[in-house]
């Protein structure tokens, strides 16, 4: 019904007075794309980038938990750190994916009507002010909506201002609420799953190499709005900040319209974070003073977009292993890769096709096809495997998982690279599968009970699967100082940091012993001694003349 309104009472969205740009159509076939690979320079330098700063950076790069570095110069790529064709969770660069989509279909979107127009409520809870916001209050996350979020963690929730405070369209905060009802709204207007269609409208045109449309997933809570995220590897995820680059425009053919991919990633509001983060946001974009912008993720993933420089910076961690990296060094090495990047390019570089040189995978066997197996944990939350005859997939709440056929019982999920076991009985039926985050989920609901042994031993499971597990040993460190054994809590964090000295969470935990050991004991004891200098002073001027 609203999108038939839309169509009627369109304004077009594009003829709001900041949204300027001319319609643009890509003639230069010297530009390059990759097609079904992507094109690699011969060596960095002849992208123009300076070995000497490029080696500084490679020096920070190593001595952060990064888990990748892609860098494509002038549609091609320069360089190629780590683990850039591993899906890895993309957290809220699936924002900025968002925004891409209602880009796709911006002629026919109206970015000024309201959440009372397009029928959005959350669970009966707004009121008629908050439903006064409109959609592109709601793009710009200024929406004044403060309702619980599907999603929504740390400094979101303690910052979130209260209820009321102000008035849609007002003030900025990065707030889930809007980003999960901007995905409610894409599929309402557009009839579209927001997983199918990325992968109709960006994925298959872009020719990304990793992305299956079982990639993204939907994480829910409370509220009615559920948050869609999403698994890619960096050399897709470059694709995409390409296309940006091009002004929208894959090899003459307009995906997102110029004035859109303008718009969105033009300076809305300013953001007042500090240094550490950009300025400004547009869109489901952040954006800086130079003109450059960039989609974020928790943990430190990061795609960057430098007009300017032609130049698209794609970072990742290992988010799987809770690895982080801080927002202070995504901005220090950014702003090292750019200066690195201002050499002179070759006139004429040398550019080579890399193919993929993946293994062919093991076949499932015939005693593993077409299974299917549903566990129903304490809270309700349902896990599962199935399989076809080609494929074997697990969903531990995080959206379906493909997994490697190893040997015997043996499997490995793909993307995320853990260990599953897969337990059948004498008639090939599967009764049961062990996996380390299966564990955890069980691990974690026992804690919530107050069963602190019964976690503990859950994640003495993963253990048996992953000896050399960092996390593992955290989270029986965190065991501990619940229990208030700070000395067997200091011993796992030891031996978490022996197998991964860059693990953020062990390097805080052990802070935190340190201080409840060593400094809460020095501060009793000092505060003990001002007492007893007081007492004494007191009774010495009581004493008599």
């Amino acid at each position: 019904m609203f999108k038939t309104m839309l169509h009627k009472c369109c304004l077009a969205v594009l003829s709001i007075g900041v949204l300027v740009g001319q319609s643009f159509a890509q003639t230069d076939m010297e530009l390059t794309y990759p097609n079904q690979y992507w094109s690699y320079y011969a060596s960095p330098e002849q992208a123009g980038f300076i070995p000497e700063r490029l080696a500084k950076v490679e020096k920070f790069y190593n001595r952060r938990a990064f888990a990748g570095l892609l860098i494509v110069k002038d549609g091609a790529i320069a360089v190629d750190w780590g683990e850039n064709s591993r899906r890895f969770l993309v957290h809220s660069i699936s924002k900025s994916m968002l925004s891409a989509l209602y880009g796709v279909h911006s002629a026919d979107i109206n970015l000024r009507a309201t959440l009372q127009d397009i029928e959005i409520n959350d669970n009966g809870a707004l009121t008629a002010e908050e439903r006064s916001a409109t959609l592109l209050d709601i793009l710009s996350s200024r929406s004044g909506v403060y309702l619980p979020a599907a999603a929504e963690g740390g400094q979101m929730l303690d910052n979130k201002p209260e209820r009321g405070q102000y008035s849609p369209g007002t003030h900025w905060f990065y707030d889930n609420w809007d980003f999960n009802v901007a995905g409610t709204i894409y599929t309402q207007l557009t009839g579209e799953a927001i997983p199918q269609a990325f992968a109709r409208h960006l994925a298959e045109p872009l020719q990304m190499q990793d992305f299956r449309d079982f990639d993204g997933y939907a994480v829910t809570s409370g509220s009615e709005h559920q948050a869609d995220q999403f698994r890619m590897s960096s050399r897709d995820l470059a694709r995409l900040g390409l296309l940006y680059l091009r002004n929208g425009n894959w090899r003459g053919q307009q995906l997102i319209p110029q004035m859109w991919i303008n718009a969105s990633t033009r300076a809305v509001s300013e953001t007042n974070m500090g240094n550490k983060f950009p300025p400004h946001y547009g869109y489901m974009w952040w954006v800086n003073d130079d003109g450059s912008y960039s989609a974020r993720g928790v943990g430190g993933h990061t795609l960057a977009v430098y007009p300017e420089r032609d130049l698209v910076v794609v970072l990742r961690t290992n988010t799987y292993l809770e690895h982080s990296v801080s927002a202070r060094a995504i901005r220090k090495i950014l702003e090292g890769i750019v200066s690195a990047s201002e050499g002179k390019p070759a006139s004429q570089p040398m550019l080579t096709i890399r193919e993929d040189n993946k293994a062919t995978p093991q076949a499932l066997p015939s005693r593993f096809q077409h299974k299917e197996l549903n566990i129903s944990l304490e809270n309700g939350q349902v896990v599962s495997l199935n399989s076809d005859d080609q494929h074997m997939f697990v969903d531990l709440g995080t959206g379906k998982l493909e997994l490697s056929y190893i040997t015997d019982n043996q499997f490995t999920i793909i993307d995320r690279q853990e260990p599953v076991e897969v337990s059948l009985n004498a008639n090939n039926q599967i009764i049961d599968f062990r996996t380390p985050r299966l564990f955890y989920l069980r691990a974690a609901l026992a804690a919530q009970q107050g069963d602190l042994d019964t976690a503990l031993n859950w994640v003495k499971e993963v253990l048996v699967m992953q000896p050399y597990s960092a996390m593992a040993y955290t989270n029986m460190a965190r065991i501990y100082m619940a229990m208030g054994d700070k000395a067997k809590a200091k011993e796992m964090v030891d031996e978490a940091l022996k197998y991964d000295s860059d693990h953020k969470q062990a390097n805080g935990l052990k802070q935190t012993i340190a201080i409840k050991q060593w400094l809460f004991p020095v501060v009793a004891a000092l505060g003990a001694g001002i007492l007893l200098i007081i007492f004494l002073v007191i009774q010495k001027r009581k004493r008599p003349a």
